[in-house]
């Protein structure tokens, strides 16, 4: 398990870099843009940010090749002392892993970050575009302590975006989820999987989507289209106390 020192008083900062679909050819376009162009264009603006750690979310890959596992690990392993991992419905788990165990990122699946506890539960199964999470899937919740403030990472959407093109393929039979966060310490739910930026709430929890550093689309179309905002991703920083605060990290003159 990974983990920073606990601080006495500064927040720790978190990067979640979300739905990158690279290929294996590094020319390859998603959706008319060059994932790999897109993704290098947030570098400067991930340094500035200086995060302590960074939580992949989902969609690494567009074709689940050893190749785009190789490139997006080469591209964040000098941005944040710890990079931790779950896969997207386009991922294949077990390339991941070996690529990823290789180079020492983490798939939790809980993690200790200064003060704050993550949670990175895999919604992904194998040629399904929509997510589940079962009850060997949920247990990692359980391992929460009770006196320390959370954050839970999932690719697919616990609940509805308002976006009818995305919003077909969710994380199906959400209940069981968010029965188990009743009794947890959980302040927020972080996701990617949407392709926008989402910010609703739950039963008293903050959820959030990260955006695409790919490509991201309009909200209320029947299907993908693409929509203003560039390549982004998502930030938070996490007080000792409980605090946080969440935005949207865009490319550097954004």
């Amino acid at each position: 398990m990974t983990s920073l020192p606990a601080t006495a008083k500064q927040p720790v900062t978190l990067l979640q870099l979300s739905d990158s679909h690279l290929s294996a050819d590094p020319q390859a376009l998603y959706r008319g843009q060059s994932a790999d162009a897109n993704l290098a264009s947030l570098r400067p603006a991930i340094r500035e940010l200086a995060p302590e750690a960074i939580v992949l979310s989902g969609d690494v890959s567009e074709d689940a090749s050893p190749e785009s596992y190789w490139r997006m690990g080469g591209f964040v392993r000098d941005l944040a002392p710890v990079i931790a991992w779950l896969p997207g419905n386009h991922d294949e788990r077990a390339t991941m892993a070996d690529v990823f165990d290789e180079l020492g990122f983490d798939a939790g699946p809980i993690l200790t970050l200064g003060d704050w506890q993550l949670a990175l539960l895999d919604s992904a199964w194998p040629n399904r575009p929509e997510g589940e999470l079962d009850e060997e899937r949920l247990a990692p919740l359980d391992e929460l302590e009770p006196g320390m403030p959370a954050m839970v990472f999932v690719h697919h959407q616990p609940l509805p975006v308002g976006a009818p093109w995305i919003d077909k393929y969710p994380l199906i039979e959400p209940e069981p989820f968010w029965k188990r966060l009743a009794d947890k310490p959980v302040r927020a739910v972080a996701f990617g999987h949407v392709h926008q930026v989402y910010e609703g709430e739950k039963n008293g929890i903050a959820c959030l989507s990260a955006p695409s550093s790919a490509a991201n689309g309009e909200r209320d179309a029947p299907k993908f289209t693409p929509s203003d905002l560039g390549p982004s991703a998502r930030w938070f920083r996490l007080w000792p106390d409980g605090r946080w605060e969440s935005g949207i990290l865009e490319t550097s003159g954004n």
